[in-house]
């Protein structure tokens, strides 16, 4: 394992840093989970190609890049009985503001 660990650190931002990243929450947002992970991934595919949307039970993940390196990916997860989002960043690098922005505006 620390084998492991060691071969992969030299790596910087890219594997490494995505097997040991914990979630970030980024804001809890007013409104059902699904309906502003749907808002949000429908006016993002406008400008990202390469978006992909998973769900899950109370989570839907957006991601862009690719399975084995992820630019960003949001998870948007049902809290207070669908009443509120909690937008977590859970791998790659740190959104921009503008896809930050465009979820929640989804939520106002």
């Amino acid at each position: 394992m620390l084998l492991l660990v060691l071969t992969l650190m030299p790596c910087g931002r890219g594997v490494a840093q995505w097997l040991f990243q914990n979630p970030v929450t980024l804001d809890t947002l007013d409104g059902n989970y699904r309906t502003i992970a749907s808002c949000a991934f429908a006016h993002l595919a406008r400008d990202h190609s390469g978006l992909s949307r998973s769900e899950e039970s109370g989570i839907v993940r957006i991601s862009a890049g690719t399975a084995w390196m992820k630019q960003w990916e949001l998870a948007f997860i049902n809290e207070e009985g669908g009443r509120q989002t909690r937008m977590d960043w859970t791998a790659g690098a740190y959104p921009s503001e503008h896809v930050l922005s465009t979820a929640r505006a989804c939520a106002a």
